[in-house]
């Protein structure tokens, strides 16, 4: 099966011929991983799990992180219930499938010991299956029932989620404007917002799931205000119905809101993240989103207030919120067949499956509890949030399709399909299933196993290729404009782990001047969306000592270039890097931008196709002490 990423041949074609000097570096013999040879192994010399530093007589317990959220209360939650446990968070979304990902790191014998996903996993071998617990008969039967697979559970609920809409209040309140009460008002305020030069609603488009959360809110008068309507709907999500005669208003609405210039093409290709720092910014007014806003919003503490109301309806005052299966928890297989962690695995899971532990959960989440004990409080600080709650204004509507199915969605939306094509194709679409992107055809081969520094490495040695910049830069091992994926040993397949989240649809791959001293300044203080993080730069072009475990401000030891000589601070120097992914303060000018390379992970596939087989490149250019 052809990679849906060489949708884009020409591009890649582009690339083929300055990249194919990638395939001979990096053959030196690769550096012996020190102590056990685990892939946990927390203080190799060739990686970087975690940047906070291991607790000492402590068993180790690793979290996967397939979703953004702030796990320090959680971590700290945990570790207060079992003091004999060192908890560690591991970023863990390689791509926008995570299990797919799951799986790859499975392969590998990679995969965490725990997992938090907002993910339904199919049927597979790598999930440990939890139907036989005590702690299920905790949770509320229907949340469980979505969950199951032919009698087999391998997830419980964690958080389950709200979608509508969130708006700068701040702005709001500035403009006299008031959050609309019905769907007549929402058009006329689109309308009113946009005269004054701001974008009135702007949701991520490149995700089927917000395409269909506002197609479906919008519409909800038409498509789900009956229980034939919601019968219907259930039957076509089983793929037993057609959904001619149900989401006709669905579609003509996606398309009202393109004509009326609300949404744009622009939209299918964007960033939520960016899409969300500028509703904070007030460019935006309000954006479609779950409950995933709330906590970020609490993290990231932007200069502005924000409020979340559900979808408006013809009836004035009736605004309506879908609810959907959210954050879901899962153990690995291997990890449970160890018998010096079961035990303590299904005591964690235990503790979630309590009052106490929901309440933990929800420091770093934002949702609803199916835990039938547990009665919500903190949670709804939002108004309009716990009023659709309490008066039952809650439609409960699954997803249908996947991401490859953006495109037909595109093509309705702009008008460049009939309604009876648009039926067509939707009724055609497919029920999402991960495990079948790693049966595409493999994009290369790894001679050996590269760990995320290495890959982070390899990252900054195309981009140095492609640019010919004196230096190149890729941060390791941060959620967003970083890398945290691997290329594992054998047949390299789903290229989306390549993905650099935050990044938009015009992040171009650059180049800019930097002087010795703003670069020293860079690394040392890496700054990413606008706040200092604790990330190295994996560089090309350089040599690092770095010690991860040190004090944020700390932890660069040294660096030169890669011949050894130092730095000349008042020296411009040409670094390549991702959009974004260099704070402005650094930089004295642009140089180029390079469009042609593509996205992330279209840059990183034709590098890989080009070389065939490729091998980390073990140079010692990044050496780290663990102290």
């Amino acid at each position: 099966m052809q990679n849906r990423c060489l949708r884009k041949t020409r591009r890649a074609a582009a690339l083929t011929a300055v990249l194919l000097l990638l395939g001979g570096c990096s053959q030196q013999a690769p550096t012996p991983v020190s102590d056990s040879g685990s892939y946990w192994n927390l203080t190799a010399d060739n990686e970087i799990i975690s940047y906070a530093p291991v607790q000492a007589g402590k068993t180790i317990i690793t979290i996967g992180k397939y979703q953004a959220f702030d796990e320090t209360p959680l971590e700290n939650a945990i570790e207060a219930e079992f003091p004999d446990l060192d908890i560690i968070f591991v970023e863990s979304l390689g791509g926008s499938d995570p299990i797919a990902y799951m799986a790859l790191q499975s392969q590998a014998d990679a995969l965490p010991d725990l997992m938090l996903s907002t993910r339904s996993a199919p049927d597979n071998e790598f999930l440990y299956d939890l139907s036989a617990e005590s702690f299920v008969s905790r949770y509320n039967l229907s949340s469980l029932n979505v969950m199951d697979i032919g009698g087999k559970l391998f997830q419980i609920p964690a958080a389950n989620t709200v979608i509508g809409i969130a708006y700068n209040k701040t702005l709001f309140e500035q403009n006299g404007w008031t959050a609309p009460e019905s769907l007549e008002e929402f058009y006329s305020l689109c309308d009113t917002i946009a005269a004054n030069g701001i974008r009135p609603f702007v949701p991520c488009l490149k995700y089927y799931t917000t395409l269909e959360s506002i197609g479906l809110g919008l519409s909800y008068d038409s498509v789900f205000s009956d229980l034939e309507k919601q019968t219907h709907y259930n039957a076509f999500i089983r793929q037993e119905a057609s959904c001619e005669g149900l989401m006709e208003p669905m579609f003509e609405t996606l398309r009202t809101l393109y004509e009326k210039g609300i949404i744009t093409e622009a939209d299918f290709s964007s960033s939520a993240t960016e899409v969300r720092h500028s509703l904070y910014a007030g460019e935006y007014a309000m954006m479609a989103t779950n409950l995933d806003i709330v906590a970020l919003y609490q993290s990231e503490q932007p200069d502005c207030e924000i409020d979340f109301i559900g979808f408006p309806t013809n009836t004035p005052g009736e605004r309506w919120m879908q609810m959907v299966s959210g954050t879901k928890l899962s153990a690995s297989k291997k990890s449970m067949e160890d018998t010096g962690k079961q035990q303590i695995l299904l005591d964690i899971l235990d503790y979630f499956s309590t009052d106490q532990g929901q309440s933990a959960l929800f420091q770093s989440f934002s949702g609803v509890s199916s835990l039938t004990s547990y009665q919500q409080k903190a949670v709804f600080a939002y108004e309009d949030i716990q009023t659709c709650i309490q008066s039952g204004r809650i439609f409960f509507a699954d997803y249908f399709g996947s991401n490859d199915d953006i495109p037909v969605f595109r093509d309705w939306t702009m008008g460049k399909m009939a309604m009876a094509e648009m039926i067509k194709a939707v009724d055609d679409f497919k029920p999402i299933d991960e495990l079948k992107l790693l049966e595409e055809d493999p994009i290369g081969t790894a001679k050996e196993a590269f760990t995320r520094l290495e890959t982070s490495i390899y990252m900054a040695d195309v981009m140095q290729q492609i640019t010919g910049a004196e230096i190149a830069l890729m941060p390791n091992n941060y959620y967003y404009r970083s890398n945290f994926a691997e290329i594992f040993q054998g047949p390299i397949v789903y290229p989306e782990r390549f993905i650099l989240k935050g990044t938009g649809a015009k992040d171009y791959l650059a180049t800019y001047q930097i002087t010795g001293a703003a670069l020293r300044e860079l690394l040392e203080h890496p700054v990413i969306n606008g706040t200092q993080v604790n990330v190295l730069y994996a560089p090309a072009g350089l040599k690092l000592e770095y010690a991860p475990w040190a004090d944020m401000d700390e932890n660069v030891r040294s660096i030169t270039l890669a011949d050894g000589t130092a730095l000349d601070n008042d020296r411009l120097y040409t670094v390549a890097a991702r959009a974004g992914c260099i704070d402005e303060q650094y930089i004295t000018g642009p140089v180029k931008e390079y469009p042609e390379a593509g996205s992330n992970q279209e840059m990183m596939t034709a590098a890989i196709r080009a070389a065939g087989t490729i091998s980390p490149a073990r140079d010692g250019r990044v050496s780290l002490i663990w102290e």
